[in-house]
């Protein structure tokens, strides 16, 4: 398991990364080895991830959704899935692309970014769930541009590692985009009892 400081060193790889500065394999274990420890980010990441969409549902029906065995299962279920199947959508583009180096770095990168963004989500949907205004308005707002701003991060990411090829680029971001979005809307509805 990755201690903080660990956690921090990659941190660091991948905002070097971010701004394109070649000094991010200093910090990124694009080794195998690399990528099995990348997905401690998801044991970190899966308590604020469970309960934001916890907190999320109940919003969204506007009453307070059970929180039981059967509820944190079928969540941890669809976010397991939720993180699962775009890695694997993205290994059959980045297959099909002839790049299959790529995968291994897509995954390892991605993998670290998605812990400060689910650490941040949780704590955003928490305070907005509060309901408290203005505060609830402004973290709403504040939440979509990190979201948007994640999902633009992560498309520079994916092709800065494709070797800056647009067409795979395009090709793994949307197909990755749309599993993940047909995971959650088909786990919403498995959430709610459907």
């Amino acid at each position: 398991m990755p201690t903080p400081g660990e956690i921090l060193f990659y941190m660091r790889g991948l905002w070097l990364l971010i701004k394109g500065d070649p000094a991010h394999t200093r910090y990124l274990d694009f080794t195998e080895r690399g990528l099995a420890r990348s997905f401690w980010a998801l044991a970190y990441s899966f308590p604020f991830m469970v309960g934001s969409e916890l907190i999320s549902l109940s919003m969204l029906v506007s009453q307070t959704i059970p929180v039981d065995a059967r509820a944190i299962f079928r969540s941890a279920l669809i976010q397991g899935l939720g993180w699962m199947g775009p890695i694997v959508v993205l290994g059959l583009v980045c297959m099909v692309s002839g790049m299959p180096r790529s995968f291994l770095k897509i995954v390892v990168a991605t993998n670290w970014m998605s812990l400060p963004i689910n650490i941040f989500a949780a704590f955003a949907i928490l305070l907005i769930a509060t309901g408290l205004q203005p505060l609830s308005s402004v973290l709403l707002l504040l939440f979509q541009a990190v979201v948007l701003a994640a999902f633009l991060i992560e498309i520079r990411i994916v092709y800065l590692l494709m070797n800056e090829k647009a067409l795979p680029t395009a090709a793994a971001i949307i197909a990755s985009a749309i599993t993940a979005l047909l995971i959650t809307d088909i786990g919403t509805r498995y959430i709610m009892g459907g």
